[in-house]
């Protein structure tokens, strides 16, 4: 090409600002002629928009300029000759920003100094650019004006993308946060998503997030999940970490969430429908936009919501499971026991259920569940149950009832922990070979939760003392389950069980019997 590319001689009087130390705007220049790179550079120099300066990319072809798309994502406007190793290498790289890499939000501006080549009209009408100049016409007045026309154009589309990104993490947060149905759990994912929204991990200037969740319990305040500096505080007293001006806020809280913000710290707290308050506070979250904060805010006032209710199914379920275990005590007392084996069982349990791959879910549900396994005891007369000598075959076949008897006082619930309870319950004297009671089910047939419980139950029963015999040895007790293992036990379970063999006996020495109770 031999045309000049010359601005018109204008006085400018465009004010002119120090330009900060922040992210520059991306400007593209493509052109196949120096003189075009030199004199847009020289025009544009000083320019700024809302405080930032602008990074020039330069590119001589349209090889180059797809290269340039390729390794830029943030280009905010390109400046882009149509003629240059051919007559529509401008045009072929604009399909290519629109259509193979999907760019919609950088602003192309074509320039052209042959303008009967790709007439204006026609270029507009099947190209999606953002407009079409002459080299010619472009002063140095006319350049500002377009790039400030340009740059809000990209600043708003980009605002709006982010806008709805932020949303589309809020709703991929809740999601998270929602599947954990455990309220520390919960809290622990609320923080985790916290980080994710305000891109904690991408921008170096946001800072460590440190966080945690607290709910209100006895008139204070107690930690029940944090990050950063606050990951090793779970069970603390909150008002320990917060400061003044936040505590004043707390206790000045209405029903209603409310958010609070001093220097890089914010936090907020809303009151339950019992009374109680939940509080999420934050630190390290300096330089926030106001997307930020509005994605902040809205996230924290759902999740609290959430938390309240999750308090309230939380509660629900408490009284539920005390109920079961003391249900479970009480069968054990009347055969002489204490209530020390159904929670050391129950523990057990719920260690080799994590450990068999089982989901905290479901091993939360054995937990609870476990403690009701001889439930049907309660329909043994007491000369059987605790006759302090070997059971003749009459009274035994009276014993192997009570499985049956279980099953039928919980075996129909709608309830998990009560339905599992009640499998247990038929199950639990079923062997691994085929050779249990009472329906001589077999392997696989029998069902996880009942083989679980068998084995937690026979080693802490062989392990105690009882009212038809004395505790056996420990090696006694780990001899007799290696022998029954596949038999008796599912093999996979044994191994299991001397895999964890340690933190069983941890379990064993946490609940020991008070002395003079009876035994397990």
């Amino acid at each position: 090409m031999t045309d000049e590319f010359v601005f018109a001689a204008e006085e400018d009087d465009a004010t002119t600002e120090q330009e900060p130390a922040q992210k520059k705007w991306k400007i593209a220049v493509i052109d196949d002629e120096a003189s075009v790179h030199n004199v847009t550079k020289m025009a544009l120099t000083k320019f700024t928009f809302e405080g930032r300066g602008i990074e020039f990319i330069h590119g001589y072809s349209g090889a180059e300029a797809k290269q340039i798309f390729q390794e830029h994502h943030d280009i905010a406007l390109v400046l882009l000759d149509v003629v240059m190793e051919n007559e529509h290498s401008g045009l072929d790289v604009v399909r290519y920003i629109r259509e193979e890499l999907n760019n919609v939000q950088t602003r192309i501006v074509l320039r052209t100094g042959q303008p009967g080549q790709a007439p204006e009209k026609e270029v507009i009408s099947q190209y999606d650019i953002n407009d079409y100049k002459e080299k010619t016409e472009l002063t140095s007045r006319k350049l500002y004006t377009l790039l400030y026309s340009c740059l809000r154009s990209y600043r708003d589309i980009i605002s709006l993308d982010e806008a709805r990104k932020g949303l589309e993490q809020v709703i991929q947060s809740s999601k998270h946060v929602f599947e954990n149905t455990f309220i520390d759990q919960f809290a622990a994912g609320v923080l985790k998503q916290i980080t994710s929204i305000l891109h904690v991990d991408d921008d170096a200037f946001l800072g460590q997030l440190n966080g945690l969740a607290a709910q209100e319990k006895d008139n204070h305040y107690r930690i029940i999940a944090g990050t950063g500096i606050y990951s090793h505080c779970v069970s603390q007293c909150a008002e320990d970490f917060l400061p003044d001006n936040f505590l004043d806020t707390l206790s000045e809280q209405d029903a209603q969430p409310k958010g609070q913000y001093t220097g890089d710290a914010y936090m907020v707290a809303s009151k339950g429908q019992t009374g109680q308050k939940n509080i999420l506070y934050l630190t390290g979250i300096t330089q926030q936009t106001t997307l930020e904060q509005h994605l902040l805010e809205l996230f924290c006032d759902n999740v609290l919501v959430a938390f309240d209710n999750l308090y309230l199914k939380e509660q629900l379920l408490a009284t539920q499971r005390e109920l079961v275990y003391r249900l479970g005590e009480a069968v054990e007392t009347r055969s002489k026991e204490t209530g020390n084996h159904v929670k050391r069982v129950a523990s057990i349990s719920k260690l080799m259920a994590l450990k068999a791959g089982m989901s905290i879910q479901d091993a939360e549900v054995l937990l609870h569940a476990s403690p009701l396994h001889d439930l049907g005891k309660i329909g043994i007369p007491d000369s059987i149950l605790n006759k302090p000598a070997e059971l003749d075959s009459n009274e035994w076949h009276v014993m192997q009832t009570h499985a049956q008897i279980g099953y039928d006082l919980l075996g129909n619930s709608e309830r998990d922990i009560l339905r599992t309870g009640g499998l247990i319950s038929l199950q639990h004297h079923e062997k691994w070979d085929g050779t249990g009671y009472p329906k001589g089910l077999r392997g696989d047939e029998i069902d996880l939760c009942a083989r679980i419980t068998s084995l937690a139950d026979v080693y802490d029963a062989l392990s105690s003392d009882r009212v038809y015999k004395d505790a056996w040895s420990e090696e006694k007790v780990l001899e007799y389950i290696r022998k029954n293992s596949g038999t008796h036990f599912d093999p996979k379970l044994v191994d299991i069980f001397f895999e964890c063999l340690g933190e069983i006996k941890e379990i064993s020495a946490n609940y020991q019997d008070i002395h003079g109770a009876g035994s397990l």
